[in-house]
């Protein structure tokens, strides 16, 4: 669900972030390299003017968390590890046909820093008892910086500072419900329901710069697609997060909060407030049903995802999203590989020992 300072560096279980094949389709991010790089100098000099005392902090989440100050472009996207951030808004705006290269590269800062602008107050969620004071300066940084971009873009009276602030109230009502409401009751952990619930922030801070997208590309009817798009695929990137975060969600007070790990305590009868061990979880993901249904679910919403973005003709978005669903069948397929292989190497030892 979401990463804590301390933590950043761990290792997941269900993952494949090694394979080889499929590769991903690099001339989605290629074709945006000069872009990238134009928003990486603009970061690195905002970045000089903080106080010295939030440096280190502010450097922390721009080089590990959004990693807009890597070294490069070293680290491969790959299927199992998609990276939508800040491409969602050069990819709907080559659709919108935004040529302008400034108003593109406008679009994508102000993507990566409301982004950024997530990440401190997803970490004092997560420990509200570590809590720095630097931590709370960054995350009104950076959203200070998403809104001085959207505000090179857009007139004090359009629409867009109008849907800002919905997405806003959206973002805060999302962060109450996570800490004070049961979430894990309000249906199936899965379902429609529960993710819109969920997924609500995340969809508040991707959906304002693309909303843009279409209201700069003189097409506000299209806004409502988009929206559709956003909620569609952050409920599928949910179930992704909280699949990849498993180990850590399960150590957090809102691990209920977790689809995955919520899916796992229905689909099971464990009952809230009960442990869910890390042994538990990994048998529980040996399980070919168990693990069908997830990624059925997280599939269903991406498809859904795909078709508003093929109604947009995004056919950047539809190639990405086709990238993530190919990975995933490739992830799928070598879980089962792998049981299939510990099944067998299990029933060759117990035969031998009944031999």
């Amino acid at each position: 669900m979401r990463k804590s300072l301390k933590k950043h560096g761990r290792k997941r279980i269900i993952t494949a972030l090694s394979l080889s094949e499929p590769t991903s389709d690099q001339s989605l991010y290629a074709e945006f390299a000069l872009d990238i790089q134009w928003i990486r100098e603009r970061v690195w000099a905002d970045y000089q003017t903080l106080p010295p005392l939030v440096k280190d902090t502010a450097r922390y989440y721009l080089s590990q968390r959004v990693k807009l100050l890597h070294d490069g472009d070293s680290v491969r996207p790959h299927p199992l590890s998609p990276r939508p951030i800040p491409y969602l808004a050069f990819w709907f705006a080559r659709a919108f046909g935004l040529d302008n290269v400034e108003v593109r590269r406008l679009l994508g800062l102000s993507l990566a820093y409301v982004c950024l602008s997530s990440s401190p107050r997803d970490d004092q969620l997560d420990e509200p008892g570590l809590v720095s004071p630097q931590q709370v300066y960054m995350a009104r940084w950076f959203w200070e910086k998403y809104f001085l971009a959207l505000k090179r873009l857009f007139p004090t009276r359009s629409p867009i500072w109008y849907i800002v602030s919905k997405s806003m109230a959206d973002w805060d009502n999302c962060e109450r419900s996570m800490l004070f409401q049961n979430l894990d009751e309000a249906g199936e952990p899965l379902s429609t329901s529960f993710l819109r619930k969920t997924s609500r922030y995340l969809v508040a801070l991707i959906f304002p710069t693309l909303a843009g997208v279409a209201l700069l590309g003189n097409r506000p009817k299209a806004v409502n697609a988009i929206r559709r798009f956003t909620c569609y695929y952050c409920m599928g990137w949910r179930i992704l997060d909280d699949l990849r975060d498993w180990q850590e969600d399960s150590s957090q007070p809102t691990a209920n909060n977790s689809s995955v790990l919520s899916f796992l305590r229905t689909r099971t009868g464990i009952p809230r407030g009960a442990a869910l061990t890390r042994e538990t979880v990994v048998s529980l993901f040996s399980d070919q049903a168990i693990v069908g249904h997830i990624y059925s679910a997280m599939e269903g919403f991406f498809l859904a995802a795909k078709h508003e973005a093929e109604n947009l003709h995004a056919t950047y978005v539809t190639r990405f999203i086709d990238q993530q669903l190919l990975g995933h069948k490739t992830e799928c397929f070598r879980i089962a590989a792998a049981k299939n292989k510990f099944s067998n190497t299990l029933m060759q030892l117990l035969q031998g020992e009944h031999a």
